[in-house]
């Protein structure tokens, strides 16, 4: 798939804009991109380099409940004021700029970077919305490190349908002359992604070529693994959930590695960020006997991760309960597919979100997924409040999952009830 011009076209005119937003692109930066993964890691990032001392800005999407998450700078978000003052700043830039027509994303992005350069930011992380080279995070200039997080299918109608050109759409923000991590998955990108190091002249280094992650351990409670690098061998532990986030934080650690004689973290500060970082919505442990826990995962290669944290967690035998719910667009029956198959006695529990348009109906998900090997048939509960406390009510393990809309409003939800 080719790039498009008008997206390529598109990020000139918002550099220009945020050029003349006092500089604001040059914020050290550590940029990332990758299929899934990238919240998790960018928030052991932040969490790591604030218990260090650094002043710190924590650049994400989507929102869960309100635009303000996508911007955290010492942990904290922005009062609406700020946010009012950005705008105005980004509307002075465009009047210098009349060829930009810059969209949701582009003006969030531009606005967060002059609030970060206005609030006195040390160093920020940033994540990519969809891809990487036309991304509208790509008009950092300032880039300490590329991070980029496993490779998967995804928004395959921008970025392509091949993981070649997926990933040559996240390798994109290797920047010149600077330094970059890849995950190492899939292995099959490994030689594009050097190749595109050597092209800008940067330092590139395959995670799974000197580092080795081992002996993980997970509960509800965190996960703990060894991480072997050339630095030498560590234990460590982050209160993140679920098999995947192992690597998720061996990646930011050694991250922090490769610009240590730039922003150097002590062992001391790594650890008390790993124990105090939280990624909303995603393995998020809600509740203990019965466990709730929510996910957003919403991909196939989200959905395989969170089968994996289960699987580790209760086993294939475990009687689970789905709770979920999904856009009418999205292949939803390929998830269900996998988690029915994973787990032999699971039960599912199809809802839907009201005054939603984009939301499929709880009786065509649950008259789709009949056809799926579940223990017994799918219980159709319009109301998600409802829908949640069928699952609770047998004292099994319940699993709020589906689109990333469902799991902000189900967080409400349970945050209203008493467990």
């Amino acid at each position: 798939m080719t790039t498009s011009p008008d997206r390529s076209t598109g990020l000139v005119f918002l550099h220009r804009v945020v050029q003349r937003m006092d500089g604001a692109d040059a914020l050290p930066a550590l940029h990332i991109a990758g299929t899934n993964g990238k919240g998790s890691t960018a928030a052991s990032l932040d969490a790591m380099l604030r218990a260090a001392g650094y002043k710190v800005a924590l650049y994400t999407s989507p929102h869960l409940k309100v635009i303000g998450e996508r911007l955290r700078i010492g942990g904290q978000m922005l009062p609406v004021e700020a946010w009012h003052e950005a705008l105005d700043a980004v509307q002075k830039a465009l009047d210098l700029v009349p060829e930009c027509r810059p969209g949701y994303f582009q003006i969030a992005t531009a606005a967060s970077l002059w609030l970060c350069r206005r609030e006195g930011v040390q160093v920020g992380v940033i994540e990519t919305g969809i891809g990487g080279r036309e991304d509208a995070t790509n008009v950092l200039t300032n880039t300490l490190l590329s991070v980029i997080t496993p490779l998967g299918m995804d928004h395959m109608r921008l970025l392509g349908d091949s993981l070649e050109s997926i990933a040559g759409h996240k390798f994109g923000i290797v920047k010149p002359n600077s330094r970059a991590l890849f995950c190492g998955s899939p292995a099959e990108v490994d030689g594009l992604f050097l190749r595109e190091c050597a092209k800008q002249d940067t330092l590139g280094e395959v995670f799974t070529a000197n580092c080795r992650v081992s002996d993980v351990e997970s509960s509800l409670d965190g996960t703990s693994f060894t991480l072997r690098t050339p630095r030498g061998e560590c234990r460590w532990t982050t209160r993140l959930t679920g098999l995947y986030q192992a690597d998720n934080t061996a990646l930011a650690l050694r991250a922090l590695e490769l610009i240590d004689d730039i922003l150097p973290v002590s062992g001391e500060a790594k650890r008390a960020g790993l124990a105090s970082v939280q990624w909303p919505g995603r393995m998020e442990v809600f509740h203990r006997s019965p466990d709730l826990i929510l996910d957003g995962a919403h991909n196939p290669h989200g959905t395989a991760a969170l089968i994996r944290a289960l699987r580790h967690l209760y086993g294939d035998a475990a009687q689970l309960n789905f709770v979920y719910a999904s856009m009418a667009d999205k292949d939803y029956m390929a998830s269900l597919g996998e988690y029915a198959r994973a787990f032999v006695n699971a039960r599912l529990f199809c809802t839907q979100l009201e005054n939603f348009a984009r939301c499929e109906t709880a009786a065509q998900i649950a008259a789709k997924a009949s056809a799926l090997p579940w223990s017994c048939a799918p219980a159709v509960c319009e109301r998600p409040r409802e829908a949640l406390r069928m699952a609770l009510e047998n004292g099994a393990p319940t699993i709020v999952c589906g689109s990333l809309y469902f799991i902000a409003h189900m967080r409400d939800v349970v945050n209203s009830l008493e467990l």
